[in-house]
């Protein structure tokens, strides 16, 4: 990459952090709103959840609201972490690309829509003359076909994470850390999708300090080079470090040091012979 690129490519680094931090923020109000809700919300009774959820309907337009705006704020950091690593790795495929945008898209947009069917879906119900438990699974069978966009966006959204955070880390544009969390993030979203929603933000800051030139650790060197530097693993850095505390010899020998180690120099050398020379003739 010219330094032209490379200056380039840090302006939108910019925009994505904030992409990044917006997002972080987005996901946090929304799990602490959406878990408040369902704290009260009764459980196995369908008719009185539809009525909960009328009563709540603000709250769980408000809440979807929040949440689908934090995953369409994702599509920021998609983009331009997997433009930072086609730019140093051509040969990533597209497929990464087209996960990383109908994921944020689907998924965000998804989450909204369950939200706003869901809480028509609830009004319709409080408004039947009957309220029978039959009606009630069948209004929650509609936001449930609703859902299977979010469904799939999550889904792309996993693989995104899991192949784009691997080849990134491969690349050097991520850490050890940043890229097994993001990695670790992907199934999670579609298995505990619940326990992760404070995962995804605490990675979503990391990330935005990489995009800035900002790190808890070292900056990767990928970001400054403009090229792939993988980052080094945890064995050759540790071998890296007892290499510079040992000399060794021209033949490969291990030579200790210290202070109480060190070698006499020549003239001590000449003094010692001198003394051993004049104890063997007066012997």
């Amino acid at each position: 990459m010219s330094p032209e690129q490379i200056a380039d490519e840090r302006r939108r680094g910019r925009l994505a952090a904030v992409a990044a931090v917006l997002s972080a923020v987005l996901f946090v109000a929304a799990g602490i709103w959406s878990g408040s809700l369902s704290s009260d919300a009764p459980s196995r009774n369908g008719p009185a959840l539809l009525r909960f959820f009328d009563r709540h309907s603000g709250e769980l337009i408000g809440s979807s609201t929040l949440r689908g705006l934090g995953l369409l704020l994702l599509l920021g950091v998609t983009l331009h972490l997997w433009r930072a690593t086609k730019a140093r790795r051509p040969e990533e495929p597209q497929v990464v690309l087209v996960m990383g945008v109908y994921g944020p898209l689907a998924a965000g947009i998804g989450t909204i829509a369950v939200g706003l069917a869901l809480a028509h879906a609830a009004s319709s119900f409080v408004n039947r003359e009957f309220q029978t438990i039959a009606a009630a699974d069948d209004a929650f069978r509609t936001v449930q076909l609703i859902g299977l966009l979010s469904f799939s966006g999550s889904l792309a959204l996993a693989f995104w994470f899991v192949k784009g955070c691997l080849d990134a880390m491969r690349i050097g544009l991520l850490d050890r850390f940043t890229g097994v969390v993001g990695i670790v993030i992907g199934p999670g979203l579609v298995i505990f999708s619940g326990l992760f929603q404070f995962v995804v933000p605490v990675w979503l800051i990391a990330v935005a300090g990489l995009f800035i030139g900002f790190s808890y650790r070292a900056l990767p060197p990928a970001w400054q080079s403009g090229e792939a530097v993988p980052w080094p693993s945890s064995r050759a850095a540790l071998s890296g470090t007892l290499e510079d505390g040992l000399r060794t010899t021209p033949n490969g020998e291990v030579e200790a040091v210290g202070a109480g180690l060190q070698k006499p120099d020549e003239a001590e050398l000449a003094a010692a012979q001198q003394e051993r020379r004049k104890r063997k003739r007066r012997r």
